[in-house]
């Protein structure tokens, strides 16, 4: 019996032991990592960063805080050790952000600007296939209006004589000492009343057809200046034309401007009809009527290098006599003579 009581007695006290080893060995463990823990943290602590700047006196300035001067002028991160973490560039001001604010806003103006172009540019080239489509929509257009312009002065015309016939009719009570009819006064008002609302249809409609003609006169003069681009890019020639159209490369802002001025002489003195549309882009001569007629156009498009082209085209009747004539010798001579003409006043 002693004998069994000493052997649990010892796995007892050899359990404890082991037991108060292990609790002992936990306790260095958390003990070790704790105190880990809390260098670490120190560590961070008291790996503190400053900002330094060069202030308006060109004073260099460590500051532990950032402050708005340092942000307006610029600063640098360190360490402790003086070491640079980062550089920041200088902040804007509120003057500086606004008018980023408002180029940036320009940006997108100028970008929506140009997408509606591309779109306008398109459906024009959609709906026209020729300068002479342009004209013909202008001008039957323009026929409709005066059309009716034509029928409000004929309305006017029959209301002014009912309301002559009418101001008699009121004369006539007047002098055989009647009073006027409240019916015929009443009458008479009214044939007052729509002949100033025919004038004002008139007015209406006479502003309509500047409107018209203005609207044309601009889808012409970009119609021109995009088929002297593409012509120039893909060198086609015109559709009753052998030749392509002549191009005058301006070497200077100043031989442009005096090219230009040629090409209005040129235009007058050369083009069977008048010169319809004149701007600082294009010159365009009336359409060639008679098979024997032709017309001239010049086209101030943009070219590389910041430099401009004035793109010279000859065109004639459409029939076969006028290709023929667009064929010529004569037109040959037509297309030539200009640039013989700017070359040699130029360089004169």
């Amino acid at each position: 019996m002693k004998k069994e009581n000493n052997g649990s007695q010892n796995g007892l006290k050899a359990y404890l032991n082991t037991k108060t080893l292990i609790d002992v060995t936990m306790k260095n463990f958390i003990t070790t990592l704790s105190l880990t823990f809390l260098i670490l943290l120190s560590t961070v602590t008291f790996a503190k960063q400053f900002y330094r700047f060069k202030n308006s006196e060109g004073n260099m300035i460590v500051k532990d805080q950032l402050t708005n001067e340092m942000i307006a002028a610029g600063y640098d991160v360190i360490n402790d050790q003086g070491k640079i973490i980062k550089r920041v560039g200088p902040g804007k001001t509120l003057g500086e952000e606004e008018q980023e604010r408002l180029k940036e806003i320009e940006r997108k103006k100028k970008e929506y600007e140009f997408k509606l172009k591309i779109k306008s540019d398109a459906e024009l080239l959609r709906q026209f296939s020729s300068i002479s489509d342009i004209i013909r929509n202008r001008d039957a257009q323009l026929l409709a209006l005066e059309q009716r312009i034509k029928i409000q002065g004929s309305k006017s015309d029959l209301l002014k004589l009912q309301l002559e016939d009418q101001q008699r009719q009121a004369a006539t009570h007047e002098r055989l000492g009647q009073k006027i009819p409240k019916i015929l006064q009443g009458d008479i008002e009214a044939t007052q009343a729509q002949i100033d609302t025919n004038i004002n249809s008139i007015a209406t409609l006479e502003e309509e057809k500047v409107d018209v003609a203005s609207r044309f006169e601009t889808d012409i003069i970009r119609y021109k200046k995009l088929e002297s681009l593409r012509r120039t890019i893909k060198q086609e020639s015109p559709q009753n034309d052998g030749s392509r159209p002549v191009i005058y490369d301006c070497a200077s802002i100043a031989d442009c401007q005096k090219a230009w001025q040629l090409a209005q002489v040129y235009a007058k003195d050369n083009a069977s009809g008048q010169i319809e549309i004149i701007t600082n882009a294009l010159i365009l001569t009336s359409k060639p009527e008679k098979e024997t007629d032709i017309a001239l156009s010049f086209s101030k498009i943009p070219a590389p290098n910041n430099k401009s082209q004035i793109v010279f085209e000859v065109t004639c009747n459409e029939s076969e006599q006028g290709a023929d004539l667009c064929k010529s010798d004569f037109v040959k001579n037509v297309r030539k003579n200009y640039l013989k003409l700017v070359e040699s006043t130029i360089n004169s």
